[in-house]
C-alpha cells in the first residue's frame, strides 16, 4: 500500500443533485441545479404540490420576450439562444465571450481529459427551439424568469449563475442556462411591466452577483463569471452523460473542484470553505455540497487528473452506490487504502489557512492554501465517548486531563504535535495509544487529535491501553514528564509516598492518564526511590527518579 505524503513522518506504524440543507451565502454566485432537484422530488411524489408554487410573473414567458427576435449563435459544437430586448437582454459581448469559453471547456473535457460527449435535449425549455442533435443547446436568459419557474425553483432562483436542466423525457440529454447579466432578484425588488404586453408584471433584476473575497462584481467582470459558471455547468452535463441518478453530494462537490481546475484565478470556492472547516462530526451529505470540492481539489492533486472520470465511470455502471464505497473501490484497484486516503486528505485540512505554515509546502491540498482567511475549528478537549457518522471528520484538542474515549469509534485515527518551533508529527492510533503518548501530549505546545469515518464498513479501531497501573518513564531522568497510567475510574487522586511511607502529595486526576511535568517533579522529589497508589488502599508500586 502506497504511504500517503503527510504520514511519510508517522511514528508507529446540475444537474439533478440533492444538497441536503442547501444555504449559499448570499455573496456567492450558485449553480441553480441542486435547487431544481428540491423542487421536483416532491412535486415528482406529488402532483398536487406543483399548484402550491407561487410564480413571480402572472404571465407565460412568451410575453416578456419577443418570440420573432431569438437570436442564435453557433459554435464548433454549441448553439446558443438568447434575446437583445426584454428582461432576458443580454449584450452581443456577452455571447461572444460564453461561445469562446464553451468551446474551452469542450476542448478541457472532451478533447483533453475523454469525458463522454453529453446528450444535447432535443427541444430547449425556454425560447422552445428545436436543437440539432451535434449542437449542445445554450440558453442565456434571467434565470429567475425561466419558463414555469415556480415549479422549478419555487420562485426565485436567487443568487443562481447557471444551472443544467433535462427538459424532456430522456433524463440523460440537457441543456445549459447561463443568466443573462450576473444580475439577480428577490423578494424585495421593484415590480415592472413587460415591455411585449403591459399587463405582465416581473420582479427586476437588481442584485449583482459578487465573491466577496475577490471582491469582483460579476456584472463588471462577466468575463470571469462567464468562465467560471462555463466550466461548472458543463462539466454537470458531462455527469448526466454518465449517469442520470443525482441523489449525491458528489455532483456539486466535482463540478466545483473543476471550477477551481479550470479557473484557478477566481478562488469562487474560497466563499465555501467556512462551511466544511466548521462541519466537525457532521456528515457530508448534511452539510453544503459546494465545501466538499476540497476533496475533490485533493484527488486531483494526489491520483491524477482522470481520477473523478473513474469515479463517474463507475457510477455509470453502478449508480446506486454511495460515493464513498465508489471511491474505496477506484482506490482499491490502485492497491492504496482508501481509510488511510481520507485520513491524509482530513489531516492536510486540518493544516491550512494560518496553520499551513506548520507542513511542507508540498503537502497542502492547493498551492493557495496558506492563503485562506480561515481554517478548520477545533473542537475543546473532552473525555467523553466519540462516534462519527459517514463520510465525516472530526478534530478535538488534547489535554492530558481530558482525553476522549475512543471505544466505539470506528475510522481512522491520529495525533498531531505542531507548536511555533515544531513542524507538525503525526502519529497513528492504528498502533499507538494514548497512554503510550502521555508525555509528548503532556509537553506539546499543541496537540490534535484528527479523527476520519469514510464509509460504513470502515472498522478500524484506535489501538486501546490495555496494561496495568504504571509510571512512566522509570527510571525518569528530568528530561519529560513524569506519568501515571492506567488508572482506575473508581478512584480520584493518586498519592506519592517515599520509600519509607511517607506521604509526599495528592494530586487528583480525571482521566485515566496523569502527568506531572518535570518542574514539578524536581520541586517535590529528590533523586531516590519512590511508591505510587491510585486511592489510598490500594497497593504501592515503585518508581524511581534519577537527574
Amino acid at each position: 500500500m502506497k504511504a500517503f505524503p503527510l504520514f511519510s513522518h508517522i511514528l508507529f506504524c446540475a444537474t439533478f443533485c440533492l444538497l441536503a440543507n442547501f444555504a449559499s451565502p448570499a455573496y456567492a454566485g450558485r449553480c441553480g441545479t441542486p435547487l431544481i432537484w428540491q423542487q421536483q422530488r416532491p412535486v415528482a411524489e406529488n402532483a398536487s404540490a406543483r399548484s402550491s408554487y407561487k410564480p413571480i410573473t402572472n404571465c407565460d414567458a412568451s410575453s416578456y420576450y419577443d418570440t420573432t427576435a431569438v437570436q442564435e449563435k453557433t459554435t464548433t459544437h454549441f448553439r446558443i439562444y438568447y434575446v437583445l430586448e426584454g428582461p432576458h437582454a443580454t449584450k452581443e459581448a456577452f455571447i461572444d465571450t460564453l461561445a469562446v469559453d464553451l468551446e474551452k471547456a469542450w476542448e478541457f473535457y472532451i478533447s483533453k481529459l475523454r469525458y463522454l460527449k453529453p446528450i444535447a435535449a432535443d427541444t430547449t425549455w425556454h425560447y422552445q427551439k428545436a436543437s440539432h442533435v451535434e449542437l449542445f443547446p445554450v440558453e442565456v436568459l434571467d434565470l429567475s424568469l425561466v419558463r414555469n419557474n415556480e415549479s422549478l425553483f419555487q420562485g426565485y432562483c436567487e443568487g443562481c449563475m447557471g444551472f443544467v436542466f433535462a427538459p424532456g423525457e430522456n433524463a440523460q440529454a440537457t441543456q445549459i442556462f447561463i443568466d443573462n447579466d450576473f444580475y439577480y432578484q428577490n423578494s424585495s425588488s421593484a415590480i415592472l411591466q413587460s415591455e411585449f404586453d403591459a399587463s405582465c408584471t416581473y420582479p427586476e433584476a437588481d442584485v449583482p452577483q459578487s465573491n466577496s473575497f475577490n471582491e469582483k462584481l460579476y456584472p463588471m467582470e462577466f468575463g470571469d463569471g462567464i468562465r467560471v459558471t462555463v466550466f461548472h455547468e458543463f462539466y454537470h452535463t458531462l455527469q448526466f452523460a454518465y449517469t442520470e441518478v443525482f441523489d449525491s453530494y458528489w455532483f456539486e462537490a466535482s463540478a466545483t473542484a473543476f471550477e477551481e481546475i479550470t479557473v484557478p484565478d477566481i478562488n469562487d470556492y474560497w466563499n465555501y470553505l467556512p462551511t466544511l472547516f466548521s462541519a466537525n462530526k457532521k456528515s457530508f451529505s448534511d452539510i453544503e455540497a459546494y465545501s466538499i470540492a476540497l476533496w475533490g481539489l485533493y484527488n486531483d492533486k494526489e491520483f491524477g487528473r482522470d481520477f473523478d472520470k473513474k469515479i463517474w465511470e463507475r457510477f455509470s455502471k453502478n449508480s446506486d452506490r454511495s460515493l464513498e464505497d465508489i471511491f474505496a473501490e477506484e482506490l482499491n484497484s490502485r492497491k492504496l487504502d482508501p481509510d488511510s486516503a481520507f485520513q491524509d486528505f482530513i489531516s492536510r485540512l486540518f493544516f491550512s489557512g494560518d496553520r499551513a505554515s506548520f507542513i511542507d509546502t508540498a503537502d497542502f491540498i492547493t498551492g493557495d492554501a496558506a492563503e485562506w482567511n480561515t481554517s478548520p475549528q477545533m473542537l475543546a478537549a473532552t473525555t467523553k465517548s466519540v462516534e462519527l457518522e459517514f463520510p465525516a471528520f472530526a478534530y478535538y484538542r488534547l489535554k492530558l486531563d481530558s482525553l476522549p474515549d475512543l471505544s466505539n469509534f470506528q475510522g481512522k485515527a491520529s495525533v498531531a504535535f505542531y507548536g511555533k518551533k515544531q513542524k507538525a508529527l503525526f502519529v497513528s492510533l492504528d498502533t499507538a495509544s494514548f497512554t503510550s503518548l502521555a508525555a509528548d501530549i503532556s509537553s506539546a505546545e499543541n496537540a490534535v487529535l484528527i479523527l476520519s469515518h469514510l464509509r460504513n464498513s470502515s472498522s478500524t479501531i484506535p489501538a486501546q491501553d490495555s496494561l496495568p497501573m504504571r509510571s512512566f518513564p522509570n527510571p525518569w531522568r528530568g528530561e519529560s514528564p513524569l506519568c501515571f497510567a492506567g488508572l482506575p475510574d473508581s478512584k480520584k487522586f493518586i498519592e506519592i509516598r517515599t520509600r519509607l511511607g511517607k506521604l509526599v502529595k495528592r494530586y487528583q486526576y480525571t482521566a485515566s492518564t496523569f502527568c506531572l511535568d518535570a518542574d514539578e517533579v524536581k520541586n517535590r522529589l529528590a533523586p531516590g526511590l519512590y511508591y505510587f497508589r491510585a486511592g489510598a488502599r490500594s497497593k504501592l508500586q515503585p518508581f524511581i527518579v534519577m537527574y
